[in-house]
């Protein structure tokens, strides 16, 4: 997977490990100084409950986070 944010078109579920377009995901969360988009509601309430959780355990992947609320690529 591409991990350059002006390149891909599909970032990682943080929750479910899903694919994720951002351009469609209405369920996303910023974290951190990074955006995070969700595949529904739930992982979203998952994922904001505990986002340390999420960012820190070892299926964690850069992929999961995209564009800093900017637009700038991180």
């Amino acid at each position: 997977m591409n991990t350059d944010a002006n390149d891909h078109d599909v970032w990682v579920d943080a929750v479910s490990h899903q694919a994720v377009d951002p351009a469609q995901s209405r369920d996303r969360s910023f974290y951190e100084g990074k955006m995070y988009h969700f595949v529904d509601g739930v992982n979203k309430e998952m994922f904001d409950q505990d986002p340390q959780l999420w960012v820190s355990t070892a299926h964690a992947s850069e992929t999961s986070a995209s564009l800093s609320p900017t637009g700038e690529p991180e």
